[in-house]
């Protein structure tokens, strides 16, 4: 796809195998799972679901390995936990067992996930990742012709235009805040693809950004208008909502124009400048502590995640008791398996603090065994919506989807949103107990798409952040949407990510 913007679908659905559209005409419907031969066929996904694009590298002795990673993830708080999923078995053309990288990740352990934006390194690493077939992976690095380093806490390399990394290992067995044991595997074989864990040792951060002089642009949903205006309810401000009995007053930010840093979140809290450590290109480095008590931050504020991190939102939904519909917005939400397609949320279960608690949700999908996934956009009354339900419990709001002003429909599995341009209608196979949070693996059994998603009206994704030059400005997204970008930086916090509303 290169480095330019995804458009989704390329072809109408009705000359797309597999579709039926419903009686009334409004959406189009997919049954899955696939068989094998169709999947051979054509294994692109068969729908979008907006997912970042990162680069990891492994090392095995002196070889160094290079893959493409779609969809990592933060899934964990404490300890701070990405995940990559990796095909592990043969579908087709495009999707193929990645064995010399898997075998280097398993036997070192250590693993990089780097970004970066759009331009010709970007475009270098690409093409060396697709260039070069996967018995060469270890050529993919020489190929691109950039230079790279070697990591700060081991022997992966980094590339020198990154823009950021996260180091980590293969995580270790160990016991969460509860005391049950977690990680007795570090990785997790869901379908066609092995799902890796990656316990973060340490961050680098390019200086420039790391000192306020440059900024990240993150648009971490993405654009789509639909053929109808959608109404946007009259605001029922969270200050209002606050003042209710039961309703707590902290209340987690989120805005799809995300910057960092600016004066909306807090500056990076790097250690020191890479190149007074080892004299290496332009990186503040933040090293993590080694144990998840170590990490652990009781303080709202100071237990936000400690850099950026570009992942988008899924809006989760769940039928709670009584068949009241339930609505969560979850930034951790990622597609983990091609065959069967797996959509995997993962769930704050450890009693932290206002940020991270048990959710309500928890026990609704665990009970119910089903959840649908919606596709949010650039919209007003969709941000709205993620806003409200991001910071409210159904416990404190039984109305709590109505409230947020967004349409429903009492969809059998799960509550459908129809103002969202797809729905996944999933069915839980299994759970990953992380630390702080649950990974849920959602197998999908329907998608649904609205029937103005076509190629004249297509849904437009940019799985790349941009770096931009500091100061005061403004942005306007579509819809209406603003964002206020200032320069007022802190030093020793962390920050909030952008699509984190839980």
């Amino acid at each position: 796809m290169g480095s330019d913007p995804y458009l989704w679908p390329e072809v109408p659905l009705k000359e797309t195998r597999g579709w039926h559209q419903v009686d009334d005409g409004t959406a189009w419907l997919r049954p899955l799972p696939e068989t094998a031969a169709e999947v051979c066929r054509d294994s692109r996904w068969p729908a979008f679901f907006p997912s970042s694009i990162s680069f990891a590298t492994t090392h095995d002795g002196p070889k160094v390995l290079l893959e493409r990673i779609v969809g990592a993830s933060i899934v964990n708080r404490f300890p701070l936990v990405l995940s990559l999923s990796v095909c592990r078995t043969d579908l087709s053309g495009r999707h193929h067992p990645r064995r010399e990288f898997m075998t280097a990740l398993e036997r070192s352990g250590n693993a990089t996930v780097q970004f970066f934006s759009p331009g010709p390194a970007l475009d270098r690493v690409l093409n060396a990742c697709s260039d070069v077939p996967e018995e060469r992976t270890s050529s993919r690095i020489a190929y691109s012709g950039l230079s790279t380093r070697r990591a700060a806490t081991h022997d992966a390399p980094i590339f020198d235009g990154a823009y950021l990394v996260y180091e980590g290992r293969l995580v270790s067995p160990s016991r969460d805040l509860e005391g049950q044991a977690i990680h007795t595997c570090p990785w997790h074989d869901v379908g066609s693809h092995r799902v890796y864990f990656i316990e973060i040792c340490a961050i680098q951060l390019r200086a420039d950004i790391a000192a306020g002089q440059s900024q990240i642009h993150w648009k971490s949903l993405p654009d789509w208008r639909p053929k109808n205006p959608v109404p946007v309810p009259p605001a029922q401000s969270l200050g209002e909502l606050a003042g209710r009995d039961g309703v707590k007053t902290f209340q987690k930010p989120y805005t799809p124009f995300y910057v960092f840093p600016s004066s909306k979140t807090a500056s990076f809290e790097f250690d020191e400048p890479a190149d007074r450590l080892a004299g290496v290109h332009g990186m503040a480095i933040k090293r993590l502590p080694s144990t998840s008590a170590g990490q652990l931050e009781r303080d709202n504020d100071r237990a936000r995640w400690p850099c950026f991190f570009p992942s988008s939102a899924g809006m989760i939904t769940t039928w709670f008791d009584d068949r009241t519909p339930n609505l969560m917005p979850c930034g951790s939400t990622t597609v983990v398996s091609r065959h069967p397609l797996v959509i995997a949320p993962c769930v704050s279960y450890a009693a932290v603090n206002d940020r991270y608690a048990p959710r309500a949700t928890l026990a609704t999908i665990r009970r119910t065994g089903r959840f649908g996934c919606g596709v949010p956009f650039i919209h007003d009354a969709v941000v709205a919506a993620m806003r409200y339900a991001g910071n409210t419990s159904i416990l404190q709001d039984h109305d709590k989807l109505g409230h947020c002003g967004l349409e429903w429909d009492a969809n059998p599995d799960a509550p459908l949103l129809p103002t969202l341009p797809i729905h996944f209608d999933c069915e839980v196979t299994g759970e990953v107990r992380l630390g702080t949070h649950i990974m849920f693996l959602g197998e999908v059994r329907r998608i649904r798409v609205r029937a103005d998603v076509h190629p004249e009206n297509p849904i437009c994704w940019c799985p790349w952040a941009t770096i931009k030059g500091a100061g005061n400005q403004s942005e306007s997204g579509s819809n209406g949407l603003r964002h206020d970008f200032g320069d007022g930086l802190q030093r020793g916090r962390s920050t909030a990510t952008a699509s984190r509303p839980l």
